[in-house]
This record gives C-alpha cells, sequence and structure tokens, in this order.
C-alpha cells in the first residue's frame, strides 16, 4: 500500500503540471502548435520538480497533446484552443484504471485480434506466433510468466493486420502486467494455461475465426471473473 500511496503523490504532482498548462492554453498564452515553456520554467511555475514536468509532459505525448522533440522542448499539437484543453482536462481526471475496465477493454482488443489473426495471417506469420507459444512454455514455471503470456498475446496481435489493435494492446500491455504483478491475478496453474494456448493457435493455423474467438474468451474467462471481484483503483503507470 506504501507504494500505492507514493503513486498518488506523484500524481497530484502532475496534476499539477496539467492545471498549469491548460491555464496557457486557455489563456492565450500558449497556442496550438507553438513551443512549451522550457520544464526549468514549468517546473518553477507549476511548483514541481523537474522530473515530474517530463513525466507530465511524456504523458501528455502519449495522448497526442503535444510532442516533445528532441533538444528543442515540447510543441502544443495542432487542435483548436478548445480541444487541448479538454483533452488537458481529461488527463487531469484520468489517473488511475480499475482492473476490471482494464480487462474488459483488454478482451474486446484481442477477441478481434484472433478473430483477424486467424483470418489474416502468413505462414510465417504463424511460426512466429508458434515460437511465442514455445517461449511462453519454456517460461511458465519462471518469474518470467507473465511477460512471456504477454508477448504470447502481442504476437497474435501484431499478426492480426490491424495495427491500430496492436498498438493499443501494446499501450495498455504494460498497465496489464503491472496490475497481474501486484494482485498476483495470474494464479492458474501453468498447466491448464499452456493448453488454452495450444487450442488459441490451433484455431489460428485451421482460419477458424469462430473457433478462435470461442477459445480466447474461455482463457479470459477465469480472469474476467477475477477482477470483477476486484473494486480498487491503482494510479496508471508513470
Amino acid at each position: 500500500m506504501t507504494e500505492y500511496k507514493g503513486k498518488k503523490s506523484i500524481e497530484k504532482e502532475l496534476q499539477c503540471v496539467f492545471r498549469y498548462i491548460r491555464s496557457l492554453v486557455e489563456s492565450g498564452a500558449a497556442a496550438p502548435g507553438t513551443r512549451l515553456p522550457a520544464e526549468r520554467k514549468i517546473a518553477e511555475e507549476s511548483g514541481v520538480s523537474r522530473a515530474k514536468v517530463r513525466l507530465a509532459l511524456e504523458r501528455m505525448e502519449s495522448y497526442g497533446v503535444v510532442m516533445i522533440l528532441p533538444q528543442s522542448g515540447s510543441v502544443l499539437s495542432n487542435h483548436s484552443r478548445e480541444i487541448l484543453a479538454k483533452q488537458i482536462s481529461s488527463l487531469e481526471e484520468i489517473n488511475a484504471y480499475d482492473f476490471s475496465s482494464l480487462v474488459h477493454v483488454r478482451s474486446l482488443l484481442e477477441v478481434e485480434a484472433v478473430r483477424l489473426c486467424a483470418v489474416n495471417h502468413t505462414e510465417e506469420e504463424l511460426g512466429m506466433v508458434k515460437a511465442a507459444l514455445d517461449d511462453f512454455i519454456e517460461n511458465a514455471d519462471t518469474p518470467l510468466r507473465d511477460e512471456k503470456d504477454m508477448a504470447f498475446h502481442t504476437a497474435i496481435a501484431h499478426y492480426c493486420h490491424n495495427n491500430v489493435i496492436y498498438s493499443l494492446l501494446l499501450m495498455i500491455g504494460p498497465d496489464v502486467l503491472d496490475y497481474y504483478h501486484r494482485l498476483n491475478a495470474c494464479a492458474m496453474p501453468p498447466e491448464g494455461v499452456i493448453e488454452e494456448h495450444k487450442r488459441i493457435v490451433e484455431m489460428i493455423a485451421l482460419r477458424d475465426p469462430d473457433g478462435a474467438e470461442r477459445e480466447i474468451l474461455k482463457h479470459f474467462k477465469a480472469i474476467t471473473a477475477f477482477s470483477a471481484e476486484r473494486s480498487e483503483k491503482i494510479p496508471m503507470r508513470l
């Protein structure tokens, strides 16, 4: 719990940066497409350290609010002033995920990913999915289990031939792993997980999208039930 409190404190500091930059946008001191003040200046004005300013800017970049240019500072996107202000306000509100919502979104994305992979994969790509499965099997009883499990699912998304789905799963993947580690969410014996993974790959190899969807929903059944029992929110990955 101490770690959560520490992250909550950091989130408060990030909120200070978001509010400061939003005030620049709303007042017209920073126009769309223009460079923001230097990190040192933002730190002084918002009352937080430069390290926290950098974290805040990196989060803003991940949401398309700014672009961080090496050696040149950060530039606001070219959206209108109203849209920029709303985007930053949203960042001020979104500072934690609940596990159930995260699992739900992951399931939605992965169902479509596995269906598309079953239809669109090449033989070479199927080989890469099988290699990711083998890598998971080799590490199923090691501390790398969760990471190799995520790598297997990421490989399926990679070869679904939809880069938006793939990018979104890459975006939420670290937060999913963060939850898994903190809550010890993957308590199922590895033998059962291995068999589920094998059946998913079998359906992909058969080019059976309905079968692939059926198997991945079975695979997510336990974690979906587990997440539904969790009510706490954990601060977003920094």
